[in-house]
Formats: C-alpha cells, structure tokens, sequence
C-alpha cells in the first residue's frame, strides 16, 4: 500500500468529503462498497505489486467493502493517517531545503518558501499521485499553458506547454481528493493562476468535526 493503510484511506476520503467521524462510522457500521474512486485507487496500488491476476484479483475483493468497530476507533484512524501525513509533508519540505511557513497534517498541505528558486512551494498529499511537490510559477519556459508567450513582446513556437496535462492531472487531483471546486472564472483562469486559487481553498478549507478518542472506547 501507500502512505496509510486501507482503513486510513477511507477514513481520510470520507473526512474531507465532508462527514464527521461520527458520520463515517454510521456508514460503516455494517459492511459497505468504499468509494469507486478509492477502490480504482487502491485497487492500482495492487495491481502495480501482485504480478498474478488471480492473486491481484482476491487482494481487491478484499477492500471493496469495509466495516469499522466504533466512532472512537474511526478517530483513532484518522488522527494516525493526519500523522502520517504530516510527517511525510516535513520530509518532503527537507529534503527541497524549504522554509516552512505553515503545515497542516489535517488539511494534508504544507507550504513554504523555496529562497534559491525564489518561489512560494505548496506539498499536498494525494492518494492518486503520492506526495505533490508544487512550486508556484507564472510560466514554463516563458510560455503559458496554451503556448500563448508569457511576455507579449517575445516570440512563441505556438505549442502548448510540454507539462499542461502533467499539471491538469495533478490539479483536478487535488480537486477531486480535497472535494473543492471553482468558480467559473477560476476555472477559465490559466492553472498557472488558478492552482495558487487551489491551494488557497485547500489551506483555509472547513473541516467537518472531528470526534477525538474517548476513554473507555
């Protein structure tokens, strides 16, 4: 597996789609489907590591459906995968020699200063794609998404920018884990632009409550 472990995803998903670790026990109370999203996800995780179909194929019936023991259990969880994530967000921002301004296990982003490349740096987790290394720019290579020049003045090959998909992958990543959306004007926005709009959301992102492990549970 990843980062966190089967429960740890789940838990983590359900969270920051919105329900409380209260809410997400009484889902799982008795047995249930994961979340599609989540079951293709895990589901490639296997793939990638059991060469055997067969073998490959009695893996993910194992996590199509989950079941939790209590509300204090399903804290219990979440506060270990927001653990896990924040120290793998830390180690990131060491190993990019950033300086960290702020990191948020909860929300799974840290952001900080990169002083050589003289750019903000945003580190988000992501189920999908791992750990996310963002470093905020206005244009690659003096293009903009589109291949349109960065300055008026200068002269462009008129090709799109060789990351646009990489980039649109990763965003509607965040997007689609985080459960945030843009306006109409921010999505016409060039993702140059519009990913600063992303990580902003991310960052002052309400969460649900988060019920804490009770003695005697």
């Amino acid at each position: 597996m990843g980062l966190l472990s089967t429960h740890e995803a789940v838990v983590w998903w359900e969270y920051h789609h919105g329900k409380p670790t209260s809410d997400i026990f009484s889902e799982y109370e008795s047995s249930a489907d994961i979340p599609d999203y989540l079951f293709s996800t895990l589901g490639a995780e296997i793939d990638d590591k059991i060469i055997d179909p067969k073998k490959a194929k009695k893996e993910k019936e194992k996590i199509r459906r989950m079941q939790f023991s209590s509300a204090a259990y399903v804290s219990r969880v979440l506060s270990r995968a927001k653990s896990k994530i924040e120290d793998s967000l830390k180690q990131h921002a060491n190993s990019h020699r950033l300086d960290t301004e702020n990191v948020n296990g909860e929300r799974g982003v840290l952001t900080g200063f990169d002083y050589q490349a003289n750019t903000n740096v945003y580190i988000v987790f992501t189920l999908k794609l791992g750990v996310i290394v963002w470093y905020e720019h206005r244009n690659y290579g003096g293009k903009l998404c589109d291949g349109t020049p960065f300055n008026p003045q200068t002269k462009s090959d008129g090709k799109p920018c060789p990351k646009v998909e990489e980039c649109r992958e990763t965003l509607n990543t965040i997007l689609d884990e985080y459960h945030l959306t843009l306006n109409p004007k921010e999505e016409e926005m060039y993702m140059t632009e519009q990913s600063i709009r992303i990580f902003g959301k991310l960052g002052a992102k309400q969460l649900p409550r988060y019920q804490r492990e009770t003695q005697g549970d």
